[in-house]
């Protein structure tokens, strides 16, 4: 079933249901197939190339840092090295289940924003806010909170047009050391920052002219997709499949890939 033409609810929850997944296993062998299956599936969805160098970018660095912070402070079994943060004494250990539970937490990362970052990236503000407004949400706040992605690429652009603009008056922002570019962009956020304010005030302006009210029952979307048999059929099997891998994980963790049991 194509995403594209599935009902905007069903989409969502599919994707929190395969995101809380990665929560259900310690054991970075474990993760690693589930981040291998959703690898697989996005790749089957269909993803631009800047998309893949984004999730390279936020993905890799982000899981290679999540592996590295918590490598030193797991406790639990054979220590490889062991040390103490200077002043504070705070103990410090590289065990052998440490450096599983450090990939592990690094896989977990690599599959959420995996997840995230293709449902935020490749869904319309319309699909989100009638994904939400399916499960619940108010129309209001489900159409406020797609307003925050609807507006990024307008900020995308307003820091591209500002960047342009100092280096025009002859500001680089990739000359100098670190500290000297890290001051140069400070010229950059300030304009940026104003102008999202300006925008706001404006988006404020458009909503009350429309009638737009928080409260207000008679908000609805135009020609709403309905649900379809299968959807609700694959969405109870993912629940259930979650469901049963969670009372596994609760009643017999040495089955499902749990390195500490009482963790998260």
């Amino acid at each position: 079933m194509a995403m594209k033409h599935a009902h905007p609810s069903f989409v969502l929850l599919m994707f929190l249901l395969l995101g809380l997944l990665p929560f259900l296993f310690q054991d970075p062998r474990a993760l690693a197939v589930v981040w291998l299956c959703n690898l697989v599936l996005i790749a089957r969805l269909g993803w631009k190339r800047s998309m893949v160098k984004a999730y390279a970018l936020v993905g890799g660095v982000g899981a290679v840092f999540a592996a590295i912070t918590w490598l030193p402070f797991t406790n639990v079994g054979v220590a490889y090295w062991s040390g103490s943060v200077p002043l504070i004494n705070y103990p410090l250990q590289v065990t052998d289940i440490g450096v599983l539970w450090a990939l592990g937490m690094g896989l977990r990362l690599a599959n959420v924003a995996l997840l995230s970052m293709y449902y935020l990236l490749s869904t319309s503000p319309r699909e989100i806010a009638m994904g939400l407004r399916g499960l619940g949400v108010p129309f209001s706040v489900s159409y406020l909170l797609s307003l925050i992605f609807r507006f990024i690429p307008l900020v995308k652009n307003d820091l591209a047009t500002i960047r342009e603009a100092q280096m025009v008056r002859g500001m680089s922002t990739v000359e100098g050391n670190a500290f000297e570019r890290i001051k140069k962009y400070g010229f950059l956020l300030v304009p940026l920052i104003f102008s999202s304010l300006k925008r706001v005030q404006l988006i404020a302006n458009a909503l009350d002219a429309k009638g737009f009210q928080i409260r207000n029952s008679q908000h609805r979307f135009y020609r709403s997709k309905r649900w379809k048999k299968a959807e609700v059929v694959m969405l109870l099997a993912g629940v259930c499949a979650v469901a049963s891998l969670f009372y596994i994980a609760r009643v017999h963790p040495e089955h499902i890939g749990v390195l500490i049991p009482g963790r998260i």
